[in-house]
Order: C-alpha cells, then structure tokens, then sequence
C-alpha cells in the first residue's frame, strides 16, 4: 500500500496511465486498495470530503461527458484550467491516453487564499476505452505556485520533477508539555537532509497576511497549527498587505537533558492594520494570529527554519 501511495505521488503521467488505468480497464486487473471510487466525485466539495495534507487517486466510474462541465456544489465547482495534454509512451512514442487539469474554484474566499485543490485527471484515447467512462483523478491540496509549476509541467514537458512529498507542509504537534512541543520541532529540523528546505512555495512567510497560508475554518489546523518551512527569518522591513508580524519575544533556548542547548525559538504576533472579519459558528470572533520560529543552535542547519502558524 505505501509503495503503490509513494509511486504513484511520484510518478510521471506515463506510468499513471499504463500501469494503473490501463491495466484495470484493458486487462481487467484490479483496483489496488489506495484508489477511491466515486462517481460523483465532481459535484463535491473537496474542503469537506478529503484530508488537506493527504493526496486522493479517485477512480470515476461511470464518467460522463458533463464530468467537469455543468457539475458543482453550493460552495464552488471544479474548472478546467488545463486542457488535453496528450500522454506519449517514452519507449514507443504511441499516444496512451490524456490528462488535463482542474481547479476547485469556492463561490466566496474573504482573501486570496494561497492553496486550492487541484485535481489531475487521466483518461485512455478512444481505441482502448470507446465510452470514456472511466477516468483516474489525482487530488491535492496545492499552493498557488505548486499550481503554476504543475501547469508549466503540463505545457512544457521538459520541466524536472518536483519533490512533492517535500514541499508542502503539515499539520503542527500538539502535546500538553511545552518542552515535548519544543523536542518535536527540533527533531523535525535535525532529521532533514540537504542544505537547504525545499521551499520556494514559502520562503516569503513574513511578507504575507496569515489568511493567505492557512484556512482557518480547517479544524485540524485549529487543533495542531501548520508547520511553515523557510530558508530565512523575518527581516526588518517585511510587510504584507493588511499588515505585518511583530516580533513578542526573542531567543529561547530549547534544552534537552545530556545534550545541553539544541535550538531556540522565537515568538512572533500578527498586527492588523486593516481589520479582517471573523465568524465562527455564526458569531464575530477575535483572532489572534502567531508564529512560533524553530531553528537549531548556532551554525547547525543554520538556513533552515520552522515557523508554526497557529
């Protein structure tokens, strides 16, 4: 199961089509477990129906050729901002199948909320399924620039391949003692490898207003917060519109028993300048937005930040 999940989150468009759609629609194979089937899987509300930090492969059987067109929910629908790329076999050159891509698009967002759903979907060419009526969705939870990366892919084929189990970010821990938190983060930083976080998707955290990094309505961030991977920490003169974060309290050092100082944290407050407006459960709320910045002690993995968002 998690080698079919980590193949397939990686896989080229190719292997997509030959080894899993075709396999299942011309041999007759079966679906492996991971893959959902829905047939209605246009007309519902991703936000409500999948794990934000988990990428769904949906099976869509029957599909119409209304799929994607005249399908929605009373939140939003998906729209085609995509369309046919034509899938090619490296070995043979012959055409397998197509993709296209859409993009859940929510009848109302207070701001630009810099993550959407973005689905991938893969179909065989005509003399391998006459009906069209099985199609293979990829589905996950992307920033604005994954999506333009993706779209680029999608255009121009000779884009590299991005790490994305890497790239995007996770929910934050949770845990009554403070010092475990603290553990947690800095284990996190210590168990990357490379010199630097793959996050160009991120690096501006400071420079822009929280509502355009998270959801607030999403209840698991509500509980844990999101983890922010930055190769830097906030400068003097960064800004956002509506906005700008202020620093509450300086280095803290982290201390773990036989090991002496193994990082520090930083506290930070978000200071509105144009008032936002907040509602839960039909009633105004105040909000207060912060960032806890992890990094490790000095000169250990030096460029590398962990800033959670709560």
């Amino acid at each position: 199961f998690s080698f079919i999940m980590v193949e397939l989150l990686n896989a080229e468009d190719e292997v997509i089509i030959s080894r899993y759609l075709k396999r299942r629609i011309v041999n007759g194979d079966s679906w492996p477990a991971n893959f959902i089937e829905d047939a209605n899987v246009f007309n519902k509300n991703p936000y409500v129906e999948f794990d934000s930090e988990r990428a769904r492969f949906v099976i869509v059987k029957p599909r119409t050729e209304a799929c994607g067109k005249t399908d929605g929910c009373d939140s939003g629908c998906w729209r085609i901002i995509g369309r046919d790329k034509l899938i090619k076999s490296k070995a043979t050159g012959k055409i397998l199948g197509f993709k296209k891509i859409l993009k859940f698009c929510k009848k109302t967002k207070p701001r630009e909320y810099r993550r959407s759903w973005v689905m991938e979907e893969y179909r065989l060419t005509n003399n391998l399924n006459w009906k069209q009526d099985h199609v293979i969705c990829k589905i996950r939870f992307l920033f604005e620039a994954e999506i333009i990366f993706l779209l680029t892919k999608h255009f121009y084929t000779t884009s590299e391949s991005l790490l994305r189990n890497k790239l995007l970010p996770s929910y934050g821990f949770y845990s009554h003692d403070e010092q475990e938190n603290d553990e947690f983060y800095c284990v996190k930083i210590m168990s990357s490898e490379g010199d630097h976080w793959p996050s160009y998707v991120t690096n501006n955290v400071y420079c822009l207003h929280p509502l355009e990094l998270v959801d607030p309505q999403d209840e698991k961030f509500q509980r844990f917060g999101i983890c922010i991977f930055a190769n830097k920490t906030k400068a003097i003169r960064d800004k956002c519109d509506g906005g700008y974060w202020k620093l509450l309290r300086h280095d803290r050092p982290i201390i773990k028993a036989k090991f002496g100082t193994i990082g520090y944290k930083r506290l930070f407050e978000f200071c509105e300048t144009e008032k936002e407006g907040y509602v839960r459960n039909g009633k105004d709320v105040k909000v207060t937005w912060t960032i806890e910045e992890y990094r490790l002690s000095k000169n250990v993995k030096r460029n590398r930040f962990l800033c959670v968002i709560r």
